[in-house]
């Protein structure tokens, strides 16, 4: 099996994605939200907190040191999980949500390291909810 390459995945994230639908990402955050915690993801929600936390941050110039690959991840999950018609539809018991799941732990792979960054950066800034989320998305404690 060949392996993938991720500079080849960063050239598919980075020509797929468009600003407009960063932005229908960041205004579905509370649909994508109310989903993933009536679901089968409800255990990945820091996560996808975390991940809209980043992409509104970005959308409004707040923060902007990260690869434009790593929000067109963030917006292709997103979008991705919002979407009731996608590989395997929703509507199917157990393996509608899957494929959710497979995307956002694959994509959380690739970018896990840009988001921590990110977190480290609001929680220097006294974000308290930050700090929470990133502790239960990464397992270890950044408040100190």
């Amino acid at each position: 099996m060949a392996k993938i390459d991720r500079g080849d995945i960063e050239k598919v994230f980075q020509k797929k994605v468009t600003a407009e639908d960063l932005k229908s990402a960041s205004e579905k955050a509370d649909e994508i939200i109310k989903k993933v915690e009536a679901g089968f993801l409800e255990e990945q929600i820091a996560k996808v907190k975390l991940l809209i936390r980043m992409i509104k941050d970005y959308k409004d110039g707040e923060y902007r040191e990260v690869p434009w690959y790593t929000i067109s991840a963030i917006v292709i999950v997103l979008l991705y999980i919002l979407n009731p018609i996608d590989l395997v539809p929703d509507f199917i018991p157990v393996a509608g949500q899957l494929d959710d799941l497979l995307v956002l732990i694959t994509a959380w792979k690739l970018i896990e390291q840009d988001v921590k960054r990110y977190a480290l950066w609001k929680i220097k800034q006294g974000d308290r909810e930050v700090a929470l989320l990133a502790k239960e998305a990464f397992g270890e404690d950044f408040s100190s």
